[in-house]
C-alpha cells in the first residue's frame, strides 16, 4: 500500500500548491502554475510504477491539475486568458525539450556524474516527446473549448462542477487516446497499448473526480476578492 499511500499525499499536495499559487500570485500564479506543471508533468511520465495492482505512469495528477487551472482561468477571466496558458505550458515544454536537448551535445568532463542520469531523464524517445506535446496542446484546447459551450447552459458558480467534470472527462479521452497512439501503437502490441490508454484515463478520471472541491476553493478567494488586487499589481 506504500505507492498508493503516496500517491493519495501527492495528490493531495499538488492541489494545495496549486490553490496556494492562486492565493499567493492571483491569475498569475495559475497561468505560472500550467507552464511549471506541465514541464514536471513530461518528466513524470517518463517512470512507471505499479499502482492498485495495475501498471502506470506518473504524471496524471499534475495533469489533473493542469486541467483544473485552465478550467479556474476559463470560468473566472475568461476563455482567451486560459487559451493562453495553454500556449505557455506547450511553450514552456518545447523550450525544455530544446534546452535540454542541447546540454546534453556538451561532452562531459572526467568528473562529472551527471550526464548518465541526464540522459536517462532528457534523451526522451522522439514518439514519447511528440505524443505528449500534440495530446497536450490538443486535449488542453478541447478542454477550454468545451468548457465555454457548457459556461453558457450551467453559468452560475454553484454548477462549476458541471462544467469542470464535463469538459476534463471528454478532452481527457482525446488526449489520452491520442498520446498512447502516438507514444506506442507499432511499438507495443496492441492489448498492452489498450491497458494502457485505460489506465492512464482511470487515474485522470479518478484525479479529476476529486480535485473540484481544490477549484471551489480557489473560486472562493476570487468571490470574497482575496484576488483582485494580486491581478491588478501586473
Amino acid at each position: 500500500m506504500y505507492n498508493e499511500l503516496l500517491g493519495l499525499c501527492s495528490f493531495i499536495i499538488t492541489f494545495i500548491l496549486m490553490v496556494l499559487m492562486y492565493r499567493a500570485f492571483g491569475k498569475q500564479g495559475l497561468i505560472a502554475w500550467v507552464a511549471i506543471g506541465t514541464i514536471i508533468a513530461n518528466i513524470q511520465v517518463i517512470k512507471t510504477v505499479e499502482i492498485f495492482g495495475i501498471s502506470a505512469t506518473l504524471g496524471n495528477v499534475m495533469f489533473a491539475s493542469i486541467y483544473l487551472a485552465t478550467d479556474i482561468l476559463n470560468d473566472i477571466y475568461g476563455r482567451k486568458v486560459a487559451k493562453r496558458a495553454v500556449w505557455l505550458g506547450f511553450s514552456s515544454t518545447l523550450v525544455m525539450i530544446i534546452v535540454m536537448q542541447v546540454s546534453l551535445q556538451f561532452i562531459p568532463s572526467a568528473d562529472d556524474v551527471a550526464q548518465q542520469g541526464l540522459e536517462t531523464i532528457f534523451n526522451i524517445v522522439p514518439r514519447i516527446a511528440l505524443g505528449s506535446i500534440i495530446a497536450y496542446i490538443i486535449g488542453q484546447h478541447i478542454d477550454v473549448f468545451i468548457f465555454s459551450i457548457i459556461k453558457k447552459i450551467f453559468s452560475s458558480d454553484k454548477t462549476f462542477i458541471i462544467r469542470a467534470y464535463g469538459s476534463t472527462i471528454i478532452s481527457s479521452i482525446i488526449d489520452t487516446a491520442l498520446f498512447v497512439t502516438i507514444a506506442f501503437l507499432g511499438s507495443l502490441p496492441n492489448a498492452a497499448v489498450f491497458e494502457i490508454f485505460i489506465t492512464t484515463y482511470i487515474l485522470k478520471l479518478v484525479s479529476t473526480i476529486f480535485n473540484v472541491p481544490f477549484g471551489y476553493i480557489a473560486k472562493s478567494f476570487y468571490r470574497k476578492g482575496k484576488i483582485q488586487k494580486l491581478d491588478e499589481g501586473y
